[in-house]
């Protein structure tokens, strides 16, 4: 199951078409082709009306955005696959350099791209995330720009994008409304990578998803329709999937830290509930190794005279 996928969308939210942006980049830029930015947004509209009703928190509600409390322990979460960053880095090499990070958070992909020579736009709505992600940058030395944003409105311009990553993200917007964004913001035969995480069937892992069972009664929401609908909307076809795994043996603190930024873990389960859940992930025998599965769905956007099948 991916880690956070099962948060309800109403304890989240999405910012529907509100959008703030750091750095020179702003929601008024327009596509060079006026009569279909104007259809577009006209499309983006009555999706967000019909969608608005179950995401009402925007991003400038800082206080309501969950991932904003969440910040100060998103860096105890283990890197991604060292394999899987040169399989996206390979990507963009015959893509093209500039790469967008939707959902970017930290900066757990972002850093490691921006580190290798990519052009990154890292667009992110919880802003404690993105001041971590800038913050990283800085003490590095990575050249990258930061956009606090939502993937239902991206501040960018038109066909300004070669690779566009969804990364542990997709089942946090809107499906309709990022699809469409993407199909504007990606150039013809620009590439999209969806990943998605679950947890592997190790035994360990296999206890710490019996012990979430036992407290709540949410069950993980299928993505295989959402990464469908993106990827029509964004008109690409994803043809290729690559699978990576990682095991890392953490102690018991880092353990909890990294429960405690998985949303439908952590700030779902409230202080006192999540005490008692950490007693009982002590008491577990088998060494503490957070294990994942990750899972990559990769395709480029179809020409401009193409049309799909």
């Amino acid at each position: 199951m991916p880690h956070d996928e099962y948060l309800e969308a109403d304890e989240v939210g999405a910012s529907g078409m509100t959008v703030v942006a750091v750095g020179s980049v702003t929601s008024a830029q327009y596509c060079q082709n006026v009569d279909a930015e104007a259809l577009f947004w006209l499309n983006a509209l009555t999706s967000y009306r019909m969608s608005r009703k179950r995401r009402q928190v925007g991003i400038e509600d800082s206080s309501s955005w969950i991932f904003n409390r969440m910040a100060d322990v998103y860096d105890a979460r283990p890197p991604y696959p060292a394999a899987l960053v040169d399989a996206l880095y390979e990507l963009a090499t015959s893509a093209g350099p500039r790469v967008l990070d939707i959902g970017a958070g930290i900066g757990h992909l972002a850093l490691p791209l921006a580190r290798r020579g990519l052009q990154v736009v890292a667009v992110e709505p919880a802003k404690a995330m993105l001041e971590c992600l800038q913050a990283s940058a800085g003490s590095n030395g990575l050249s990258l720009q930061s956009i606090h944003a939502a993937a239902e409105a991206l501040p960018l311009e038109c066909e300004s994008v070669d690779l566009a990553l969804i990364a542990d993200a997709l089942h946090f917007v809107d499906a309709e409304l990022a699809g469409a964004q993407l199909r504007r913001v990606l150039v013809p035969y620009g590439a999209l990578a969806i990943i998605t995480c679950e947890f592997t069937a190790t035994p360990f892992m296999r206890e710490i998803r019996k012990l979430v069972a036992q407290r709540s009664d949410r069950r993980p929401r299928p993505a295989a329709q959402a990464i469908r609908h993106v990827a029509s909307l964004a008109q690409v076809r994803l043809a290729q999937e690559w699978t990576f795994r990682d095991e890392t043996p953490v102690d018991r603190h880092t353990l909890l830290r990294i429960l405690r930024s998985v949303s439908f873990i952590g700030p779902a389960f409230g202080q006192s509930r999540f005490a008692a859940f950490s007693q009982d992930v002590h008491a577990i025998r088998e060494d503490a190794v957070w294990a994942r599965t990750f899972r990559v769905y990769a395709g480029r956007r179809l020409g401009p005279n193409a049309t799909r099948h």
